[in-house]
């Protein structure tokens, strides 16, 4: 019955023929009692629902979870009824979505163009209309770039605000689960429900000003930048350019930051892929000085930031510097090129190196089709600050607009 469940909504390719399965493992929807969420939802593979694998994106599918994490009991419990698992890449590394030990699911959004990942058979089946709501996860973007590149609503909260039981990341400092959605009231929904919060809508809200660092308005694509002018204009707030030092360096303080914490945790040993191997030998060879310039680094950034923010109560920055690439060979074969993975991870790393809540937007579509977000940035607990500003952006009607 769950092969004839999919067949009847799985998104369709232009030639006709079913894309891929978004899931690991997708099943009849979970009985729930009725509730708040009253829809579907679907779990990333590295979050533990009770009789389901959690594999991590391995290739051996993972050991099977007894228990349902926290935040998938509250999810139950609320009305969500659980669709299945979704696919993840290896270990979580991969921002395109093609390093999987199981064909990638096509981009339902955006034909012939990459989903993103680490997250994306939650992004896929979200976007698809497989269910209304997703639960994905955020070592460096995983949540925030699928969510770019399908054209979501993804938030990923500061690491305290959420109970981490049940929650298996094979980079512990830098990671946390996040909603991913459709809409913004969705993903306020979602949110409330997984933080155990009273569900209540949210009112939308613009800060008087916004701050935009120097380096997030340069390396971008032309299309990207028109559309992150259009919506800090739309949102008619001050914009300020805002200095914030060790921005340009984000990209590979967090590559190497998260392979060494790759290599030295629980699942050390795990990586089959290409990209999985080469993350943990890099992590392997760091010596103790290595590992404490890379922790030097993060404290400074962490204190740019607070710097930044005394002058400002958000940051503004596009969520990727490129659309979504189109899918080729060399994608397919887990052979991305360093120009990309940069383009891919020039923002978002920032927000899991110093745990802070950012959410990714929708703000609009290029002249293929591909959808474009911009990325805002809050203090530590602002999650419902920024949940509010994306109820303004997606007010202004920019999400699907062209540029």
């Amino acid at each position: 019955m769950a092969a004839e469940w999919f067949a009847r909504q799985a998104p369709l390719d232009d030639d006709g023929v079913a894309s891929p399965s978004p899931f690991v493992e997708n099943i009849l929807p979970r009985e729930a009692p009725p509730g708040i969420l009253d829809g579907g939802v679907v779990i990333k593979d590295q979050i533990d629902v009770a009789g389901l694998r959690t594999g991590v994106g391995m290739a051996d599918g993972g050991e099977l979870a007894q228990r349902d994490a926290t935040v998938v009991a509250r999810i139950v419990a609320a009305g969500g009824r659980i669709v299945g698992k979704t696919k993840m890449t290896e270990l979580g590394v991969d921002g395109i979505g093609s390093v999987m030990h199981y064909p990638m699911p096509r981009n339902p959004v955006a034909p012939g163009y990459a989903p993103g990942g680490s997250s994306t058979g939650t992004a896929v089946a979200v976007a698809a209309g497989l269910a209304r709501y997703g639960v994905g996860g955020d070592g460096l973007g995983s949540v925030r770039i699928p969510s770019a590149f399908c054209g979501l609503v993804g938030l990923k909260p500061g690491q305290r605000a959420l109970p981490r039981d049940g929650i298996h990341t094979p980079v512990q400092t830098l990671a946390q689960i996040g909603p991913m959605t459709r809409t913004a009231a969705d993903c306020v929904r979602l949110w409330q429900v997984m933080a155990g919060e009273p569900v209540t809508p949210l009112t939308a809200w613009t800060p008087s000003t916004i701050g935009v660092p120097a380096f997030a308005s340069a390396r971008v694509a032309r299309s990207i930048r028109r559309a992150f002018d259009r919506m800090l204009g739309a949102l008619a707030a001050e914009v300020r350019e805002v200095p914030l030092p060790g921005l340009e360096t984000v990209t590979f303080l967090g590559g190497m930051t998260g392979a060494h914490e790759l290599a030295s945790g629980p699942y050390a040993g795990c990586g089959t892929t290409t990209a999985g191997r080469t993350s943990l030998a890099l992590g392997r060879s760091f010596s103790a000085s290595d590992i404490a310039a890379l922790e030097a680094q993060r404290t400074a950034l962490r204190e740019a930031t607070e710097r930044a923010f005394a002058r400002t109560p958000i940051l503004a920055m596009p969520t990727t510097a490129i659309p979504p690439p189109a899918i080729s060979p060399a994608l397919l074969a887990g052979k991305a090129s360093i120009p990309l993975l940069r383009a891919l991870g020039a923002f978002t790393p920032l927000a899991n190196l110093v745990d802070l809540p950012a959410i990714a937007a929708p703000s609009g579509v290029d002249d293929r089709g591909r959808p474009l977000s911009i990325m805002f940035v809050a203090p530590p607990g602002g999650e419902t600050s920024l949940l509010r500003l994306a109820l303004a952006a997606e007010a202004t009607g920019l999400g699907s607009a062209r540029v």
